[in-house]
C-alpha cells in the first residue's frame, strides 16, 4: 500500500519512527505530519499506530516493536520511502524563501543529506550553504556538504570506486566533466579547492576555478565572473574554452599576457577581429596561429597582407583545418609546399600537383601521407631509400602487396612500423603481436584492437584471465 492511501485511511492516527532519523528533526517532523492530518511518534507504548516508519539504525528493543506491529498487520515503510514522500510535498520556493529569512545552516545540512531532492532542487539549497573561511575538506561540516555533493554529481564513465567519494581529487573530476551549467555554477560558490601536484606543471589548472574555466558548458554570467579575477591563469585556461564570445577575447586579449594569447589562437570560436588583432602580435603566438586556427580565405588574405617569412609561413603547412584555402596554398613557398606535402587535409589531387612540381626531392613527406595515390605509392617504393621504406611501411593507403612483401622482410625497424598500420593483415599483425616491444606500439592499431575484442566477446564479465 501506498503512503498517500494509508494516510487517507488512517487520518488522525499515529505515525511511528523507529530507529534514527537524521535528514528531519523532530519539530518538521510533528509540522509535516499535521500537515497531511496525522501524528508523530518516536515511541511505542501499546497503542493503535497507523504506520511505521523504520530506519536502518534501530536498537534491538525497536526492532523487536517493529516485528510485533509487522505481525499486527500495521503497515510498514522504509526511512527512504518516507523521506521521498516527505519531498514531493515540499514546495521549493517556499522552502528557499523560509531558508533566506531564517539562514538556519543546520537545517540546510540535512536537507542536503536528502537524496530525494531533485538535483535542480539541491543545486539552489548548496549554493545557500555558508562555507565560512575553512576549505572544502578542512572542517566536518564542510566536509558532509562536499560530499551529499560529490554522491550526487560524480558521474565517471568508467568504473565507480567507492573510495573516490572520498578522494579530493574527485571535485576536479566533476568540474572537468559537467555537462550542465547549473552544476558549475555551484561549484563557483565552493571555497577555490587546490588540486595537489606532485610536480610543477604551468600549463595545467591547478585549482576549481581553472579547471571550471576550461569547461565548455559554463554560463556566460560566471565567464564575466571569472574574468573580474584578472588573474592571467584563469584567463588562459578561459583563452582556449571554445564557448567564450567575442567580448570575453576581447577582454582576453586586451588585458592578459602572452601565455593568455597563445591560448587564444587555439580557441574553435575565435573572432576574426581577435585573429587579425593576433597575427600582428608576432612570435610565437603567431605560429600558433597559423596552426591551429580555421584557415579560411578572408583569412589568408590577412595573413599574406602581413608580408610574414617563408619560415613563418610554413606553419600553414601543419594546420589541420584548411580545407577551404588548401589549393590557394599550393606554390606559396617551397617550405609550405614540404610541410603540405605530409598535411593529412592535403587531397590525392594536390598531392599529384606538388609531385609534379618538386618530383622525387619531396618524396620523404609524400611518402607518409596517406592520401597519396597507389601509383606513386608504388613508384616510391622501387627507391628503396630506407626513410621512404619506413614510412610506405606505416602508410595505410599503401598496396596490400607491397605491405606483404615488408612484413616477410622481418626486419625490426621496419616491423615497428608496420605493427601500427591497421591495413597491414591480422596474421601478421598477431606474428607482432608475440613482441614485448611491438606489442605496446599495436595499442594505436585500430584492426589488432578490434580483433582482440571480437575474440572476448561473450566472455563473463567477471571472468579473470
Amino acid at each position: 500500500m501506498k503512503i498517500e492511501e494509508i494516510i487517507e485511511n488512517n487520518q488522525n492516527g499515529i505515525v511511528l519512527f523507529l530507529g534514527r532519523v537524521t535528514n528531519f528533526n523532530t519539530q518538521e517532523l510533528k509540522n509535516f505530519l499535521e500537515s497531511q492530518g496525522m501524528n508523530y511518534s518516536n515511541k511505542y507504548g501499546g497503542e493503535k499506530i497507523a504506520m511505521t516508519v523504520l530506519s536502518t539504525m534501530v536498537t534491538p528493543l525497536e526492532e523487536e516493536y517493529s516485528y510485533e506491529l509487522y505481525d499486527m498487520g500495521v503497515p510498514e515503510v522504509r526511512l527512504a520511502q518516507f523521506e521521498e514522500f516527505y519531498t514531493k510535498h515540499i514546495k521549493p520556493n517556499t522552502l528557499m524563501m523560509s531558508l533566506k529569512l531564517s539562514n538556519d545552516q543546520e537545517r540546510l545540512k540535512r536537507l542536503l543529506k536528502n537524496s530525494s531532492f531533485s538535483d535542480e532542487v539541491y543545486l539552489k539549497l548548496f549554493k545557500m550553504y555558508n562555507w565560512g573561511a575553512d576549505g572544502v575538506y578542512e572542517n566536518d561540516d564542510n566536509r558532509d556538504a562536499t560530499i551529499t555533493f560529490v554522491e550526487r554529481f560524480y558521474r565517471p564513465d568508467g568504473f565507480r570506486d567507492p573510495a573516490m567519494v572520498y578522494s579530493p581529487i574527485t571535485l576536479s573530476n566533476i568540474a572537468r566533466d559537467a555537462k550542465t551549467s547549473d552544476i558549475l555554477d555551484a561549484m563557483l560558490t565552493m571555497p577555490n579547492h587546490e588540486i595537489k601536484q606532485s610536480r610543477k606543471e604551468d600549463l595545467r589548472p591547478k585549482n576549481l576555478r581553472e579547471i571550471i574555466a576550461l569547461n565548455p558548458n559554463i554560463s556566460n554570467e560566471n565567464i564575466r565572473y571569472l574574468l573580474s579575477f584578472n588573474d592571467d591563469r584563469i584567463n588562459s585556461f578561459l583563452a582556449c574554452n571554445s564557448s567564450i564570445g567575442v567580448e570575453a577575447q576581447s577582454v582576453i586579449f586586451d588585458g592578459s599576457n602572452d601565455i593568455a594569447k597563445r591560448m587564444l589562437t587555439q580557441n574553435d570560436s575565435l573572432s576574426d577581429d581577435i585573429f587579425n588583432k593576433l597575427l600582428k602580435e608576432g612570435g610565437e603566438i603567431v605560429s600558433s596561429l597559423l596552426t591551429f586556427q580555421k584557415i579560411t580565405s578572408s583569412r589568408l588574405e590577412s595573413i599574406l597582407k602581413e608580408n610574414f617569412s617563408d619560415e613563418i609561413l610554413s606553419f600553414l603547412g601543419e594546420n589541420q583545418l584548411i580545407d577551404e584555402v588548401s589549393l590557394e596554398l599550393i606554390a606559396i613557398n617551397r617550405t609550405l609546399d614540404y610541410r603540405l606535402s605530409s598535411n593529412k587535409k592535403i587531397d590525392k589531387s594536390l598531392l599529384d600537383k606538388i609531385y609534379n612540381i618538386y618530383g622525387d626531392e619531396f618524396i620523404v613527406p609524400l611518402s607518409s601521407n596517406p592520401n597519396i595515390s597507389k601509383k606513386l605509392l608504388n613508384r616510391f617504393y622501387q627507391s628503396e631509400d630506407r626513410e621512404v621504406i619506413l614510412n610506405i611501411a606505416s602508410n595505410r593507403a599503401t598496396p596490400k602487396e607491397i605491405l606483404t612483401e615488408l612484413c616477410q622482410r622481418d626486419e625490426h625497424d621496419i616491423n615497428c612500423r608496420l605493427a601500427v598500420n591497421p591495413s597491414v593483415e591480422l596474421e601478421y599483425l598477431q606474428q607482432f603481436a608475440l613482441n614485448t616491444e611491438l606489442i605496446m606500439v599495436m595499442s594505436q592499431n585500430e584492426t589488432y584492437i578490434a580483433s582482440v575484442n571480437s575474440a572476448h566477446l561473450g566472455m563473463r564479465s567477471d571472468d579473470r584471465y
